[in-house]
């Protein structure tokens, strides 16, 4: 009896140590232009944009390890003593290893693990895309400098392009590796970027795995994303009201028209006042086919908010509780940059968002013809 008591208390420790070891790393540092006994340490940002220190190890011989239990991939960030910088890495269950100088830290060889072979091949081509930009700013200067004004025109349209083509990259990376962490991160800035459109990013949201949607970058990014939903095109408003510039309450079902734009600005937003008079255009056009605007003002000063009006003629609707970011409508439509609009039709479905110039002008045509 007491053998037998014996060995199940064996193999049950055995069981829990298997356990516990099944989401083990082991990091692997060399780095070997840096004195031994050299500090290394391991941290993690926060929410609050905190880095927390997660581990601490010292070099022998050039080489530093770490060894811990991580359950679902995270990045982190290597920090050395008698170095400036750090180094990105994704901790997760495996072996990880990273070669630098201590002098180019940004130059880091990261591998070992599924995760920072993907966050490798991304690094490779975005440094490529870095490099281009450079050269082009570098040039920009250059012609600004001698008063070369064709070549700057040619220069941003070179940029230009290239924005497009890393932002293309961007979306192919993410569709080619859905179970890696770096698409969540790559889909988690388009979407505050809105360098994306909702459709395309919604196909590639749904075809991250399983596995990449249990780590906490991608259940923090999917919560965001699913409040975006209720202001998605294709949703209904969301009814609001607010105090305009004379203090009286007004509401968006009471100056709802055949067609409603939601325009989410504020006086001291440089590209809001910039399309203002297009903006002004198109009201001008269309009011009398049944355009309506109501305009929530991310002010902060009324005196400001009030002379803007005035100054860019904007005679139509406003809200503004003078709140900046806090404004509870703004928080209602998930607004975290402005401008930003929403277009609804005759029900209050939301049929468009964030045009301006000329397609702002081609909507509300294809819609109050």
């Amino acid at each position: 009896m007491k053998n037998t008591l014996k060995s199940i208390l064996v193999l049950l420790i055995f069981v829990l140590a298997s356990c516990s070891d099944k989401n083990s790393y082991e990091l692997s540092i060399n780095i070997k232009d840096l004195p031994d006994k050299s500090k290394v340490f391991l941290k993690y940002i926060d929410s609050t944009n905190t880095p927390i220190t997660i581990d601490s190890t010292t070099i022998v011989k050039g080489v530093a390890k770490i060894k811990g239990v991580r359950a679902t991939p995270a990045m982190h960030y290597l920090f050395f003593e008698n170095a400036n910088g750090n180094i990105p890495v994704i901790i997760e269950k495996g072996y990880i290893e990273v070669s630098a100088q201590k002098d180019s830290l940004m130059l880091a060889k990261i591998g070992g693990s599924d995760q920072n072979r993907w966050f490798a091949s991304f690094l490779k081509t975005s440094q490529g895309f870095s490099e281009r930009a450079n050269g082009i700013s570098n040039d920009l200067q250059n012609a600004r400098a001698n008063g070369k004004e064709s070549f700057e025109e040619s220069l941003r349209e070179e940029y230009t392009e290239l924005q497009q083509e890393a932002t293309a990259y961007e979306i192919s990376f993410a569709k080619e590796n859905p179970g890696s962490l770096i698409s969540v991160l790559l889909l988690e800035r388009m979407f505050i970027s809105k360098s994306v459109d909702e459709t395309t990013l919604t196909l590639l949201i749904n075809a991250l795995t399983p596995e990449i949607k249990a780590s906490e970058a991608a259940v923090k990014f999917l919560k965001a994303w699913e409040a975006n939903l209720i202001t998605a095109i294709g949703s209904k408003a969301l009814d609001f009201s607010g105090t305009n510039q004379n203090g009286d309450i007004i509401s968006l079902a009471s100056k709802k028209g055949k067609v409603t734009i939601i325009d989410f600005w504020a006086a001291w937003c440089k590209p809001c006042r910039e399309e203002n008079p297009n903006v002004l255009a198109v009201y001008n056009q269309y009011h009398n086919k049944g355009l309506e605007i109501i305009s929530v003002s991310l002010d902060k000063s009324k005196e400001d908010w009030i002379a803007a009006i005035e100054s860019d003629q904007m005679i139509w609707n406003h809200i503004s509780s003078l709140s900046y970011f806090d404004e509870p409508i703004a928080k209602q439509y998930q607004i975290n940059a402005i401008p930003a609009t929403f277009i609804l039709d005759e029900n209050g479905i939301i049929v468009a968002k964030d045009l301006r110039g000329a397609a702002l002008g081609a909507q509300i045509a294809k819609m109050l013809p």
